[in-house]
Order: C-alpha cells, then sequence, then structure tokens
C-alpha cells in the first residue's frame, strides 16, 4: 500500500487563533514598560493561556493530535498562497536564534510545517507577523532541511496534511 497525503485548509481557524491570541495578549497581558513591570510574569501567564486557546481554536475542531503549542505541529503544512516564490528568514543553526541564512526566498516546492506565530519581541504589543516554520524537506537546498524559518503570515495558507493508506493501489 502507498500511503497517500489528503490535505484540508484550515486557514479560517488559524487564523481566527492568530487574531484572538494578539488580542488577547495586546489587551489583557501587555503592560507599559514590560522589561520593568513584570512583563515575563504575564507572558508566561499568557503561554498558559495560549495553549488552551489553540487546542480549542484549532487542534479539537480540525481533529488534529494534540501538540504543545510551539512544538512541531506535523499536521500542519504551510505553504506559499500565490506565486512561486516568498521571502523568509532561515535560521544560521538548527538551534540558534540567528535568522540570517544567506537564502533569502523560498519556492513551491519547500515542504514547510507550523511551528507557532513568532513576533521580535513578545513583551511587546504582538501582531503575529511571521509563523515559525520548520523546513521538513527542499530538494534544491537540502542543506536547510530541519532548521526553522520565519515567514510573514500574508504570503502563506495552512493546511491539514494526513498520511493515509491508499486502499486502491495502481
Amino acid at each position: 500500500m502507498t500511503p497517500v497525503v489528503s490535505a484540508h485548509n484550515l486557514d479560517h481557524n488559524m487564523n481566527k487563533f492568530r487574531l484572538a491570541s494578539r488580542m488577547i495578549f495586546n489587551t489583557f497581558f501587555h503592560v507599559e514598560n514590560p522589561y520593568e513591570n513584570d512583563g515575563w510574569v504575564l507572558e508566561e501567564r499568557f503561554c498558559e493561556i495560549e495553549e488552551v486557546l489553540f487546542q480549542k481554536l484549532v487542534t479539537e475542531p480540525e481533529g488534529l493530535m494534540p501538540v504543545v503549542y510551539g512544538d512541531i505541529q506535523e499536521e500542519i503544512a504551510v505553504r506559499l498562497r500565490s506565486g512561486d516564490r516568498a521571502s523568509i528568514m532561515i535560521n544560521r543553526d538548527v538551534k540558534g536564534g540567528y535568522w540570517d541564512y544567506p537564502i533569502k526566498e523560498i519556492t513551491q516546492e519547500t515542504e514547510l510545517v507550523f511551528i507557532m506565530f513568532f513576533d521580535w519581541d513578545s513583551l511587546e504589543y504582538r501582531d503575529n507577523r511571521y509563523a515559525r516554520v520548520r523546513i521538513k524537506r527542499w530538494p534544491s537546498h537540502p542543506e536547510v532541511t530541519g532548521k526553522d524559518g520565519l515567514i510573514e503570515t500574508q504570503s502563506i495558507s495552512f493546511v491539514k496534511i494526513k498520511q493515509e493508506d491508499d486502499l486502491h493501489p495502481s
């Protein structure tokens, strides 16, 4: 039996989560001068809520396997919304925080999976402008397999992927 990949669009629920997460943090957990006013304590509290929010707005309604928000979401593929290329910032090292790898664009052939939404400063107002993704496969650039990237949410769509056994092999 050959594995077949089925896909289902997740944009609606992923964007509901992205916007709800942003609104809840900005309205109820952001404080002025967060580096001097318990910003890290509030960030930690918010992360607990964000985990439940992701579970209730994305994981459960879409029938995904439960995975901690911020870990690799193997069932959520990230695809380019349109066009052949999109800008991306790729981390220099697999576990590093420098986003300056020399490749600055990805192509349609790149296989990406979702990790989490990202903003540069987690204590300031959030926009969830970027999606942090893991590069699963890129035949043209195998050297970046396993690295994380940051890609603007306006450039991508989210798709539920599931491996199924092909019951009718050719």
